[in-house]
């Protein structure tokens, strides 16, 4: 293995790249997709592209792939045990909403086309099962089908369509979505009954709800359970190594949250936990082959500054700890956890003060 660049750039045209997604696949990582900026006149413009990278662990350096067959940004992309990834949804310039699916194959770096989904989705939340089934829920564009969201969707190994998979109980816009076992959990999120609107400059959106939902898949069908312990808005949740999930942050009535909960499945039940000791907001969450819990990045609260800082929540006391930092402060970052531990993150840097932002990649070594 060659030594590794504190930053390196990922090999796209423009001033940054963002709205990507980044997947870990063997042997490296995955960018797909997102919105280039580039310069124009005084100021800058954004262009949704179909563009796809590949990271390489073992040389350390980025390849640029073959495209998809058309731009694509606010996807999800769900890695799948045969090394496949899937590329669902998301919008481009002229689609608010796509229904479009996509397979990249590792064996030949190329994407295929998927079966579409059943309903269009932007910015939908994807989660991949224990037997490499799919399950999708969420649509960000809020149009007359106000429930549409809540509707979910799955996809079977091998499958050529997507077939329905019940309709959350409350949830309209879900807060995290983590699989534990053979469940799919929503932790909180959004009540349903109207979308987000702005009227006469009063910004309206639908309660915050603090009820966690089950999927079960015997049934197709989602029932609440219990609720989290302090209502979150935008919080960061993972499932640990050992199928519980941490849940992490966010915002309550415009204060932001350090405090954590940890979901017992066999309990069904949320307990607090430690809080983090550096309070800053668009921090991202990742679990650690060892069982902890890293939390890499985000804003500083009093500047609003991009932050080096990673803490590291431990399963057996439920404390956080500052852990080894990144070698740049990064901001608007995607993670993910690479074969061998470490965790490639992707994300804004700015080299200078008043420089330019530029998207890059580093790698941080528990």
């Amino acid at each position: 293995m060659t030594s590794t660049p504190p930053v390196q750039r990922i090999p796209y045209p423009g001033l940054w790249l963002d709205a990507f997604t980044l997947t870990a696949v063997p042997g490296g990582a995955l960018v797909v997709g997102g919105q280039v900026w580039s310069a124009q006149g005084g100021g800058t413009t954004p262009a949704t592209v179909a563009s796809a990278m590949r990271w390489d662990a073992g040389t350390n350096t980025w390849e640029t792939l073959a495209p998809m067959p058309l731009p694509r940004q606010g996807h999800a992309a769900v890695p799948l045990p045969d090394g496949h990834v899937l590329i669902v949804g998301g919008r481009n310039n002229t689609e608010l909403e796509m229904p479009g699916t996509l397979f990249w194959e590792p064996d030949t770096r190329r994407f295929r086309e998927g079966p579409p989904l059943l309903a269009a989705r932007d910015r939908p939340v994807a989660v991949a099962l224990p037997d490499g089934a799919v399950l999708v829920l969420g649509a960000d564009h809020d149009n007359t089908d106000l429930e549409r969201g809540t509707r979910a969707e799955l996809l079977r190994p091998g499958a050529s369509a997507w077939e329905p998979a019940g309709q959350t109980v409350r949830l309209f816009h879900p807060g995290p979505v983590c699989v534990s076992g053979e469940h799919v959990v929503i932790a909180g999120g959004r009540d349903n009954g109207f979308g987000f609107a702005i009227i006469e400059g009063t910004h309206f959106a639908p309660p915050l709800d603090r009820n966690t939902e089950l999927w079960q898949p015997g049934t197709r069908t989602w029932r609440t359970s219990q609720p989290l312990t302090a209502s979150r808005d935008e919080p960061q949740g993972v499932t640990l190594s050992d199928g519980r999930i941490l849940v992490v942050g966010g915002w309550h009535q415009g204060q932001l949250l350090g405090t954590a909960e940890v979901w017992d499945p066999a309990r069904e039940q949320w307990t607090p936990t430690g809080e983090l000791t550096d309070l800053r907001s668009s921090v991202v969450l990742a679990a650690l082959p060892d069982g902890r819990a890293g939390a890499f990045g985000g804003l500083g609260q009093k500047n609003f500054e991009a932050s080096s800082t990673v803490e590291l929540w431990s399963p057996d006391t439920g404390a956080w700890t500052p852990g080894p930092p990144m070698s740049a402060a990064v901001s608007d970052h995607r993670v993910t956890v690479l074969d061998d531990g470490t965790v490639l993150v992707v994300g804004l840097i700015r080299k200078q003060p008043d420089g330019m932002l530029e998207t890059v990649s580093l790698r941080w070594n528990p």
